[in-house]
């Protein structure tokens, strides 16, 4: 018996090694210590177990905590570049990628139904046909409104035939300007509103009338997640090494950057939210800030170009990383658990716990993920 036991052991372990050593052949495992690392964000970011709010609580632990929060907003962006990074820089079938934008919206479809008939069980709350259908299609806040992410994936994919023969193209002229229209409409639209929320804030007056102007209503030819299109090429980009003087800075550069990016969004969402009497969202309205730009570029270079030689450590990004979608979509259930607990207990308002807390649901789901992932049908519900 002691013999069989340490045959299979050796079996396993020997399986585990085989497949590490594949893995590692097949997949960056700097992209998925991205992945894992933005994954966390969002987790904290849907569930901050920690007050962050300075306007109830003016104390100087609440403003770090406010500080630290802005951190999560460079979550969904680095999504994105870890996506531009791997499918711009692959040869594509164009058969096989409409099959795969049609299984995103068949996805998007079924967890918006998952999630929205699972709450109504969880909470014991019926609501009628009518509500129901309107939920389905403009998500519902904490239940499917972080579906979003699947819709700004679909519209990166939509576009991906373009901007992949784009990139390629033998004159990078077109692929600069493409980057530069998106970056016009989005990361310069918002740059143009903060300017002027900051100058209204140090000369008190009053230049704009709404929260947020489109300074172009007229010619913006991009949809709502516009920002993330270029992210998605920016991610190729960088993965090639094309943008060197990016690539090439030193690490102690880099952290400095992303430190220093991170400090002026906390400034700037202070401002807005002296400005406005209400707390400025510095993750939801930072995705498309220069600053967030500035963190996801720092994050991306720094995590995909270390060194990761501890096995153990190998072994969980690779599994963390490669059911990131899976996760996503799944640790809303978790989410929910995690927070009856802790509100139940008592035990929010540390940021200790908030931590400890996006680690329960990012493994609690992961485990789940896995499980799914044993079903041969029910598996292509947690990735594309």
């Amino acid at each position: 018996m002691v013999t069989t036991l340490t045959i299979r052991l050796t079996q396993s372990i020997s399986y585990r090694n085989k497949l590490m050593s594949d893995l590692k052949k097949e997949r960056n495992i700097g992209y998925d210590a991205v992945k894992t690392f933005s994954i966390f964000l969002v987790c904290i970011y849907h569930y901050p177990f920690f007050n962050a709010n300075f306007t109830d609580t003016n104390t100087f632990d609440i403003y770090l905590n406010y500080f630290l929060l802005g951190a999560a907003s460079a979550g969904v962006p680095l999504f994105f570049m870890v996506n531009g990074a791997l499918l711009l820089n692959k040869p594509y079938e164009f058969r096989p990628f409409l099959h795969k934008i049609v299984k995103l919206i068949s996805l998007f479809v079924i967890w918006d139904i998952i999630l929205l008939v699972g709450f109504q069980l969880l909470t014991n709350h019926r609501a009628s046909l009518k509500s129901f259908v309107l939920d389905l299609f403009y998500l519902k806040m904490d239940v499917t409104n972080h579906l979003w992410f699947l819709q700004a994936l679909l519209s990166v994919y939509l576009f991906y035939p373009i901007i992949k023969e784009v990139y390629e193209a033998a004159r990078k002229e077109v692929l600069y300007w493409l980057c530069f229209t998106i970056v016009l409409f989005s990361f310069g639209n918002l740059f143009l509103n903060s300017a002027i929320n900051v100058t209204e804030f140090l000369f008190h007056r009053n230049y704009l009338k709404e929260e947020e102007v489109n300074f172009f209503p007229f010619i913006n030819p991009f949809g709502n997640y516009y920002f993330s299109l270029f992210y998605f090429i920016l991610g190729g980009l960088l993965s090639k090494k094309r943008l060197t003087y990016f690539y090439k800075a030193p690490s102690w550069v880099l952290i400095g950057i992303y430190l220093l990016s991170l400090f002026i969004l906390f400034l700037y969402g202070i401002i807005m939210t002296i400005s406005d009497q209400k707390l400025y969202d510095t993750v939801w309205y930072g995705y498309y800030s220069v600053m967030t730009l500035a963190m996801s570029i720092s994050v991306f270079i720094l995590f995909s170009r270390l060194e990761y030689r501890n096995k153990i450590i190998n072994y969980c990004l690779i599994i963390i990383g490669s059911n990131t979608l899976g996760i996503y979509l799944v640790h809303r259930f978790i989410g929910w658990f995690v927070n009856q607990l802790v509100t139940g207990n008592n035990l929010s308002g540390n940021l200790a716990i908030s931590l400890l807390c996006a680690a329960i649901i990012v493994v609690s789901s992961l485990l789940i993920v896995l499980a799914i992932k044993k079903a041969p049908i029910l598996k292509k519900l947690v990735s594309i």
